[in-house]
């Protein structure tokens, strides 16, 4: 993933992005998907506004995991 431009911050933090993931979901499969679709969030980002990557990244995650829990029958 690191071939599109702001790669390398995702993939700095992907294990920690991972780890929040799994700890609002509980399964790792989920916490994937999450972790995926936090990638297309970031790539579709306009990163000049974004100060702080970690932050952004972690708060996307767990708002994408925190909506998918939500919607769990």
């Amino acid at each position: 993933m690191t071939d599109e431009p702001g790669g390398g911050a995702f993939d700095k933090h992907r294990n920690l992005l991972f780890s929040v993931a799994y700890r609002v979901l509980g399964v790792a499969a989920d916490a994937e998907d999450v972790v995926q679709d936090t990638w297309l969030k970031w790539s579709a980002a306009d990163r000049s506004q974004v100060a702080d990557p970690k932050s952004y990244l972690v708060r996307i995650t767990t708002n994408l995991a925190m909506d998918r829990l939500r919607s769990a029958p």
